[in-house]
C-alpha cells in the first residue's frame, strides 16, 4: 500500500505569513522562520515517503520470503522435536534394561561376597584361637625358662659374693699390714737427711723443701703490703687467685709490678710505664685541641681532601691542617 505525501499550501507573498518586504516587528520574523523550517521538514518527509513507495514491492517480496523461511524453520523444528523425543524414549528404555541387568548382577555379586566374608570370618576366628593356644604354650615355656635363669643368676651372685668377700678380706689384710709397716717406718722417713742447696749444708727433707719453696716466693706479698691495698673480701675473691699464685706472684698480681712501673721524670711519682710513655709522647705531638680545630671552621669535605692518617693528625695536625 502506497503512502500519500504531505501537502502544504504555499503562502509565498501573502501578508502575515511570508513577508516579501522588511519586517515591522520581531514577531513576524520568528513566525517566518518557523514556517520556513516546517516546510523544509515536510519536503524531507515527502522525499522519504516517495522512496518508501518506490521500494514497496521489494519490501513485500522480502516479507514473503521471510514468511516462507519461518514456515520451513517451524517444520524443521517439529521434525527435530519428534526425533529428539524418539531418541529420549529409546535411551530411557535402554537405560531401564541396563539398570535391571546391573541390579541383577549386583545382587548375585553381593550374595557371593557375603558368602566369602562369612567364610573368611570363620577362618580368622580359627586362626586367632590357634594363635592364642600357641601363645599360651610359649608364655608358659618362657616363664619356666625365666624362672630357671633367675635361679641360676641367684646362685651365681651368691658364689660371686663369696669370692668377693674372700678377696676383700685378703686385700684388707694386706693393706692393713702395709699401712702398719708404713706407720712403723714413718719416723725414719721424716728424719732422712739430704743436702740443702739453699743453705749449703745437710738438713732434713722437710727443711730442704721449705727452703726451695721460699725461693719460688720472691714475689710474695708482705702483710703490710696486702693491708695497703685495702681490698675487700669480694674484691679479692673477684681476682680468683689460687694459693700458689698468691704465694709466688702476689706482689705482681695485686701490688705494683716492678716490671711495669717506673719513676716518672715529670713529677718523680711511681707511675705505670704506659702513663710515662704517653706523657713523653705528648711533649712531641703537634696535635690540636677540639677548640683549636673548631676555630679552623673546616667542612667535612675540606678535611677529607687533606687525606690525613691518624698518625699525621696526632703528631702534625697543627701544621697540616693550616697548610
Amino acid at each position: 500500500m502506497a503512502i500519500s505525501p504531505i501537502t502544504v499550501q504555499s503562502t509565498q507573498g501573502q501578508t502575515g505569513f511570508f513577508n516579501a518586504y522588511p519586517y515591522t516587528d520581531f514577531h513576524e520574523l520568528n513566525l517566518d522562520f518557523l514556517l520556513a523550517t516546517y516546510k523544509s521538514l515536510v519536503d524531507k518527509a515527502n522525499e522519504i515517503i516517495t522512496w518508501a513507495n518506490n521500494h514497496q514491492i521489494e519490501y513485500e517480496e522480502a516479507i514473503a520470503r521471510l514468511t516462507a523461511v519461518e514456515n520451513e524453520i517451524e517444520t524443521f523444528e517439529a521434525q527435530i522435536t519428534a526425533a529428539f523425543n524418539q531418541l529420549k524414549a529409546d535411551l530411557e528404555a535402554d537405560f531401564a534394561q541396563q539398570k535391571a541387568e546391573l541390579d541383577k548382577a549386583l545382587a548375585d555379586t553381593k550374595a557371593e561376597v557375603d558368602a566369602t566374608i562369612e567364610q573368611l570370618e570363620k577362618d580368622v576366628a580359627a586362626a586367632i584361637a590357634a594363635f592364642e593356644n600357641r601363645f599360651i604354650e610359649l608364655e608358659t615355656e618362657v616363664k619356666n625358662e625365666l624362672a630357671e635363669t633367675k635361679a641360676e643368676v641367684a646362685r651365681a651372685i651368691i658364689e660371686l659374693q663369696n669370692i668377693l668377700n674372700a678377696n676383700n678380706q685378703y686385700i684388707m689384710q694386706y693393706v692393713e699390714n702395709r699401712l702398719q709397716q708404713f706407720i712403723d717406718d714413718l719416723p725414719e722417713i721424716l728424719t732422712v737427711q739430704v743436702y740443702n742447696p739453699y743453705r749449703g749444708e745437710v738438713t732434713d727433707i722437710q727443711t730442704a723443701i721449705n727452703d726451695i719453696y721460699s725461693v719460688a716466693c720472691i714475689w710474695g706479698l708482705t702483710a703490710s703490703q696486702y693491708d695497703s691495698l685495702g681490698l675487700t673480701a669480694s674484691e679479692y675473691d673477684a681476682k680468683e687467685l689460687t694459693a700458689a699464685e698468691y704465694d709466688t706472684l702476689g706482689y705482681k698480681l695485686l701490688y705494683k709490678d716492678p716490671d711495669l712501673y717506673m719513676l716518672s721524670p715529670f713529677d718523680g711519682q711511681y707511675e705505670h710505664i704506659q702513663t710515662v710513655i704517653m706523657d713523653l709522647a705528648h711533649l712531641h705531638m703537634g696535635g690540636v685541641t677540639a677548640e683549636y680545630y673548631d676555630g679552623l671552621e673546616l667542612t667535612a669535605e675540606e678535611y677529607d681532601n687533606k687525606e690525613l692518617s691518624a698518625f699525621q693528625y696526632d703528631w702534625f695536625a697543627d701544621e697540616l691542617l693550616t697548610a
